[in-house]
């Protein structure tokens, strides 16, 4: 980051700070998630207020939050107080079904968990207890295994949920997400990216491409590829590389 860059940023955290009396980890946090737009950042904060003020009757929910918050800003969950609370859910951070309990409470980020939704979300799935949460993600693994569509949704999550300023490094996520059920074409295509030495991808290849194996599946030699449809160019160029042509 520049120098001025940094002072910029500098001054609008003070600005925020003192606009809304609260430190400085928390204007971070929603300057970041308001790509820096101080307006966005007062107005998220004060709507999140009002609602954390809300969610904070659940004394259960809240009991268990507070066990793994982050030192610095008490409404969300840091990384350490993440890793912790998945291992007390009994999985480790790499399990799919990780994702699937991010996309459940509306995570903003990897090793993120903010408390209006871990209270809002586990309150409208009636759970109050970690052993229910256990039973829960339980529950979220067998709709990953059995339920396409809720795949989808877990899998469209992931795309900008694993980001890293503009990092699109997903192989590891494809195979974490698709590899169960589409090992052998997935590696196909993981190959292909290899091989070209694609390491990152659009957004649209990674929601379409969950679509293509869907046809590559039912259309293992991929005779009856259309490649005057709207499938992105990479996703044409493994197909000709698929077929030799």
């Amino acid at each position: 980051m520049s120098r001025s860059r940094n002072i910029q940023t500098q001054q609008l955290r003070d600005q925020f700070i003192d606009f809304t009396s609260t430190t400085a980890p928390i204007a971070d946090h929603y300057l970041k998630g308001a790509n820096y737009d101080l307006e966005v950042a007062i107005n998220t904060y004060y709507r999140h207020s009002q609602t954390s003020a809300n969610t904070r009757d659940n004394k259960p929910l809240n009991n268990i939050f507070n066990q793994y918050k982050d030192s610095t800003n008490p409404e969300i969950i840091g990384i350490d107080g993440t890793i912790k609370y998945i291992e007390d859910l009994g999985y480790q951070p790499e399990d799919k079904v990780v994702l699937a309990l991010a996309e459940f409470l509306e995570s903003p980020s990897v090793g993120v968990f903010e408390r209006k939704k871990f209270i809002l979300k586990w309150e409208s799935a009636k759970v109050e207890n970690i052993k229910t949460m256990k039973s829960y993600m339980k529950y979220l693994d067998v709709r990953l295994k059995t339920d396409q569509e809720y795949l989808k949704t877990v899998y469209q999550f992931t795309y900008a949920f694993v980001l890293d300023e503009g990092k699109k490094l997903l192989l590891d996520y494809w195979r974490l997400l698709l590899s169960e059920q589409y090992g052998d074409k997935l590696e196909l295509w993981v190959a292909f990216l290899e091989k070209e030495g694609k390491k990152s991808v659009s957004k649209d290849v990674w929601n379409m491409f969950y679509l293509f194996l869907q046809d590559f599946v039912k259309d293992p030699q991929l005779e009856n590829y259309d490649e005057t449809a709207a499938w992105p160019s990479l996703i044409d160029e493994f197909v000709e590389d698929f077929k030799g042509i």
